[in-house]
């Protein structure tokens, strides 16, 4: 779940052409103005926190307060230029999103709230989340339109046949799979430990033969699991399963047949069983089947550098105070 609804904000940090004022006087509560925009001390505090909390979960090395304002500060200057050129996004949008998520990963809203709970977000961060995304996503494409930059055919075509390239043209095979879990609580003894692999060992000998894997679901991993998704959780290639498992484990899984079924691999957690409900393998688009995606991938590459000189020369000529200290 979290591969779907995670989403890392890609705003670049650079150097601010205001320095910090670490001797400033907090003023009203606000932490900076940018314009006549301002950046509020609890909305700094909020994000800090945030941002500090998702560091500790994706183990990733903790930001500093400077580099969390900087993100707020040119934040703050796209929020301005898109407002300025019209550009929304709108509730109904940020709600079929939501939708989607929920549906393509056969999520109730109950089993939804819990994984945003679990990622530590609420439904409105998730929303404001894409919402940013979007609107980002929205200015660039007007910039690059007003530049008029056109992206030619044998610039796509050398893409293409860059072998370099050749992973950017290219589907990855995926699986899509059910699991049981056998749960294990932590520091179990010797005997426990082998009661737990013979409970394991039961439960795949069951689906073997034949047994409903949705009931088996809801017998050995808990009646709310089976309730949620009926075991299914979703489809993974085969570099997001090596994030989850050792090689070794991630090869068993995609040598699986449909509707076969894995021995029990252990995890900290406990054994999981996995049951492979479909496959696809790897394929190489053509190039008239990647053309659009090669096309939007290379103004993408052109728009990120504008925006990247955008925001720089709006540091330039915008007046930006920081009014709380930053060490």
């Amino acid at each position: 779940m979290r591969r779907v609804i995670i989403f890392t904000a890609s705003l670049l940090l650079l150097a601010s052409a205001v320095g910090f004022n670490a001797s400033a006087e907090i003023v009203n509560g606000i932490a900076c103005t940018v314009g006549g925009e301002i950046i509020t001390i609890h909305e700094f505090e909020r994000a800090f926190g945030r941002r500090i909390q998702q560091s500790v979960l994706y183990g990733v090395p903790s930001p500093t307060r400077r580099e969390v304002m900087n993100d707020l500060v040119e934040k703050t200057l796209l929020e301005s230029e898109a407002e300025r050129k019209g550009i929304i996004v709108s509730e109904e949008e940020l709600d079929g999103i939501v939708e989607d998520i929920k549906r393509q990963n056969n999520l109730t809203d109950e089993a939804f709230q819990r994984e945003l709970e679990r990622e530590k977000l609420t439904i409105e961060g998730l929303k404001e989340q894409y919402r940013q995304e979007i609107l980002m996503s929205r200015l660039v494409n007007q910039l690059v339109s007003e530049r008029g930059d056109v992206i030619a055919d044998d610039e796509i075509q050398s893409f293409y046949e860059d072998p370099e390239n050749r992973r950017l043209v290219t589907v990855p095979g995926i699986v899509k799979l059910s699991v049981i879990l056998v749960p294990a609580s932590a520091d179990l003894s010797y005997k426990e430990s082998m009661e737990l692999k013979q409970r394991a060992l039961e439960a795949y000998g069951r689906a073997e033969k034949g047994e409903s894997f949705s009931g088996l679901v809801t017998e050995y991993s808990g009646a709310e699991a089976s309730a949620a998704t009926g075991g299914y959780i979703g489809s993974f290639t085969r570099e997001q399963l090596l994030t989850m498992m050792p090689a070794e484990n991630v090869a068993t899984v995609f040598s699986l047949d449909e509707n076969e079924i894995s021995p029990p691999i252990r995890f900290k957690d406990g054994y999981r069983i996995f049951k492979l409900e479909g496959k696809a393998d790897q394929k190489i688009l053509t190039l008239e089947e990647s053309y659009e995606n090669i096309k939007s991938y290379l103004l993408k590459v052109k728009g990120d550098d504008l925006l990247e000189r955008f925001i720089a020369e709006m540091k330039e000529t915008i007046n930006i105070q920081y009014l709380i200290d930053m060490g």
